[in-house]
């Protein structure tokens, strides 16, 4: 008999055309769990909300998978105490949808706090075992400059202590919940790449494009405080840079890159002291960034707090040296002078020296870049992360509540 499980994501739309913003990395593990659980025989709905109105209410992926987006929310919920506010509307509306369309499940998953707001209740209601990723929990992902309501604080602690399983990225963030809740079964999944689209590419077609002589350094993400983008520029000012060098950012929400410039006007005036050795490129699709994470000699990875480390990991399956801080979702992969080199999240000065110096020497940089897509190639892909998920939700639905641990 087929099982179907049931996730529910409503911050990150897993099919939602630019994987950028606060839910980017996400929107990438809720899109690869739908579709690879579908290979072992798992029929899986997705429910969301419709972000955009072109975007159709129900959208199939896979052959046994399908996105269904609610909608009427456009607008509706900008803060946290809007989604608070609003549960019970939105929990009427997806029963309504299970019971029209007649799904019976075998265990429910939820993504983040605010899905988890919704499925601790549905599961009471349907009677189905049920498991909380968390991600990026506000007491555990504070960055300079960071803001997180008493709402999402009180909310995240209750929907660990009542969740029959909770599953996360890494140890270390499996060890803070597991002193939160001694009680609950914790089990440590960690993030994944499609090896079929973040592979080693001939850097020639992309330099062409871009008029560059020479592979760039490259940086995916935010562009918000905390995140290390500015800083890395301000030490760039202050460097003696080759002539042929250029950092990539890719990244950014909608409106946040206007014409190749970014609107914040620190960055722009640092883009603008740079004269050319950056260029800002603004989000793009998840599938567009692989050609860059491909042809690029380095990434750098200057977060100032947790992060899924999604960049690090899709550029390791690239072949691409990375070069990050030591917090948790960068540190956790790079294995220093192996696949990349850590440095203090406050000394933003040697990672960007770092990166240089692998920069200029490409030779260096291509070993570890080979190092690192060895070891993502045989224990990290999407398929990987698919059957230790399925371990989890196979020993969730059977036995109910465990014995208190971590799981692997």
């Amino acid at each position: 008999m087929m099982k179907r499980v049931l996730q529910i994501s409503l911050r990150a739309d897993p099919l939602n055309p630019l994987d950028g913003g606060e839910t980017g990395g996400q929107q990438v593990i809720v899109r690869q769990m739908g579709r690879n659980l579908q290979h072992l025989g798992y029929a899986v709905d997705i429910i969301t909300l419709r972000q955009e109105d072109h975007l159709p209410e129900r959208y199939s992926f896979g052959h046994l998978g399908q996105v269904i987006r609610l909608t009427g929310w456009k607008g509706r919920l900008s803060s946290d105490a809007d989604w608070h506010r609003n549960q019970d509307a939105i929990i009427q509306q997806v029963l309504t949808w299970i019971r029209e369309q007649h799904r019976e499940y075998h265990i429910i998953h939820s993504h983040f706090w605010i899905s988890g707001m919704v499925a601790v209740r549905l599961a009471r209601e349907l009677r189905l075992p049920w498991i909380h990723s968390p991600y990026k929990m506000g007491q555990w992902i504070l960055r300079p400059g960071d803001e997180v309501s008493s709402i999402r604080l009180q909310t995240e602690r209750q929907l660990i202590e009542q969740a029959q399983g909770v599953v996360v990225p890494y140890l270390k963030e499996s060890e803070m919940i597991h002193q939160m809740a001694p009680k609950v079964p914790i089990y440590v999944v960690p993030p994944a790449v499609d090896i079929t689209n973040f592979f080693v590419r001939d850097a020639g077609p992309l330099l062409r494009g871009l008029g560059l002589n020479k592979p760039p350094i490259l940086y995916v993400g935010r562009l918000n405080k905390g995140r290390g983008i500015q800083e890395v520029l301000e030490v760039m000012t202050r460097a003696s840079l080759p002539p042929d060098l250029t950092l990539l950012v890719i990244g950014g929400g909608p409106g946040e890159v206007v014409d190749g410039q970014p609107t914040n006007p620190t960055l722009r005036s640092l883009s603008e002291k740079l004269n050319g050795h950056v260029r800002f490129l603004g989000p793009m699709p998840h599938h567009a960034i692989a050609t860059y994470m491909g042809s690029a000699t380095v990434l750098i990875a200057p977060n100032q707090g947790p992060t899924l480390g999604m960049a690090v990991i899709e550029a390791m399956a690239s072949g691409c040296a990375v070069v990050g801080t030591n917090v948790p979702g960068v540190e956790d992969w790079i294995e220093p002078g192996f696949t990349g080199i850590l440095v203090e999240r406050s000394r933003i000065d040697q990672l960007w020296q770092n990166a240089l110096e692998l920069w200029q020497t490409p030779n260096r940089a291509r070993q570890m870049g080979t190092n690192g897509q060895e070891i993502i190639q045989r224990h990290h892909t999407v398929n990987h992360m698919a059957q230790r998920l399925h371990v989890v939700y196979e020993e969730v639905a059977s036995s109910g509540r465990h014995q208190a641990g971590v799981g692997y």
